[in-house]
């Protein structure tokens, strides 16, 4: 049964586990502040385990999954923030504006410098040379891959976003080879978001995952993984995590597809267009 106190109920559970779930619970126990910091991918590694294993113990707590588990980690040890933003910002004698667009202005310098350059451009790539491009993405991940895909068709990108989990699933079961599905999960490891854009990879369509965390599901679903590794509040990531580095990934593919795209008219027209339906 799921308690508040999930380190208690671990060691209560400790000799009664399953041989690979008892390397897991001993990780976590003997260092939940670096767990909460990791994907489930990444902990297994350290146990010695698989991510189902990870994710097997998680529900014997009574959690939904290692995400969920995470939080309530994060909340006993008292490092929750349940927005994402710096910690700083409460304490400082600063603007608060100030000291929150400064952490994110330097939360993408930091995430620029882990994306791979190859795997950049051959995103920037499969793109700009898609018949038409999916952008998938649920939670807070939703409104990037609409947003997304807005700003891809003004490019004259055949670009769509589905409004739910199921309608992502069943479109990308759609698309060809001669497609893409770009996936976007903060934390790599949404199912939903990962069940789609497999299904998008059966059918020959090139995948790219957008996550913040290397080995993570979604890094070992797709075939090009663009992982911006910058976190402003890493306890915090599963409540509200912060978007704004990944949002950044997405306004450089667009302005690297502009520059790969043949001239056209598409551009000139979609300003036109959104200017029309301004006062």
């Amino acid at each position: 049964m799921r308690q508040d106190h999930p380190s208690t109920h671990l060691r209560s559970q400790l000799g009664r586990l399953p041989d690979a779930e008892r390397r897991v619970a001993e990780v976590l126990l003997s260092g939940a502040g670096v767990a909460i910091h990791e994907s489930v991918g990444q902990l297994a590694a350290r146990a010695r385990a698989s991510p189902a294993t990870v994710v097997r113990l998680s529900r014997r707590l009574g959690y939904e999954g290692f995400a969920a588990l995470k939080i309530a980690i994060a909340q006993e040890a008292g490092s929750a923030s349940q927005f994402g933003h710096p910690r700083s910002a409460v304490d400082s004698s600063s603007a608060v504006y100030l000291v929150v667009m400064d952490a994110e202005a330097q939360s993408i310098r930091r995430a620029a410098q882990s994306i791979d350059a190859a795997a950049f451009a051959r995103s920037q790539t499969a793109i700009a040379d898609a018949g038409e491009v999916l952008f998938t993405g649920v939670g807070g991940s939703a409104a990037l891959a609409t947003l997304a895909a807005f700003r891809f068709s003004a490019l004259g990108v055949r670009a769509s976003a589905m409004p739910d989990a199921l309608s992502q699933h069943l479109r990308a079961g759609t698309l060809g080879p001669e497609d893409a599905c770009v996936a976007i999960s903060h934390t790599g490891e949404s199912r939903d978001t990962i069940e789609a854009v497999t299904t998008a990879g059966r059918t020959g369509a090139t995948t790219i995952g957008i996550t913040s965390f290397a080995g993570s599901p979604l890094t070992e679903a797709v075939d090009v993984a663009l992982v911006c590794a910058d976190v402003q509040d890493a306890g915090a990531r599963e409540l509200f995590a912060n978007p704004i580095a990944l949002v950044s990934v997405l306004g450089a593919l667009h302005a690297g597809v502009a520059v790969l795209r043949p001239a056209s008219a598409a551009p000139g027209d979609a300003a036109r267009l959104i200017a029309s339906h301004q006062y």
